[in-house]
């Protein structure tokens, strides 16, 4: 058997974007996604700008956590590039802010990242047994990545494209209980 590390954990960052997403798709009325917020309040961009900046905001977050996963932290919220969801004047401002403590309200108690996280281990090591799969692809040519970075969320990303990393992938809950085969 091959020696590498399957490293899997729910990331901020990105959890942060489908909560975003989600209030988004939830304010159109289009179907109801957690979490169901006004998006008025929170000053989102207006629909054509929120896709187009939140294309950018996902790609660069996977890029950069594909890069390091460390860079994803209980702070990582505070970049910048977050708030270009948002529009540019206090009310934007405000909302983000809200966003912000609405999202680690959620995410940091039990109900949010541990969850998500233990489900996931739950499926991926005992039901599916993800460990010996991989492991019999991976042949000890020193020229493959040791390490398989697996970034949880809670949902799918429906308004972002995920570029392909060889040794990072994105994985919803969804995916992992009714897309096991994939």
């Amino acid at each position: 058997m091959n020696n590498f590390t399957i490293k899997s954990f729910a990331p901020y960052s990105l959890n942060y974007l489908i909560y975003i997403q989600n209030a988004f798709i939830s304010s159109k009325g289009e179907s109801r996604k957690f979490p169901s917020l006004d998006i008025v309040y929170l000053g989102l961009l207006e629909e054509g700008h929120f896709c187009d900046a939140f294309k950018k905001v996902w790609s660069d977050m996977i890029r950069l956590l594909s890069q390091n996963s460390l860079f994803d932290h209980n702070g990582v919220l505070e970049n910048e590039m977050f708030q270009t969801l948002f529009k540019p004047n206090d009310q934007g401002i405000a909302g983000y802010e809200e966003s912000k403590r609405s999202f680690n309200a959620w995410f940091s108690s039990l109900t949010g990242q541990i969850t998500i996280e233990r489900a996931a281990d739950h499926m991926m090591y005992y039901e599916m047994d993800i460990y010996n799969r991989v492991s019999k692809m991976i042949n000890n040519d020193e020229n493959r990545s040791q390490e398989l970075l697996i970034s949880l969320i809670y949902d799918e990303c429906i308004m972002g494209e995920s570029e392909r990393y060889s040794r990072h992938s994105i994985v919803s809950l969804q995916d992992l209980y009714f897309k096991k085969e994939d």
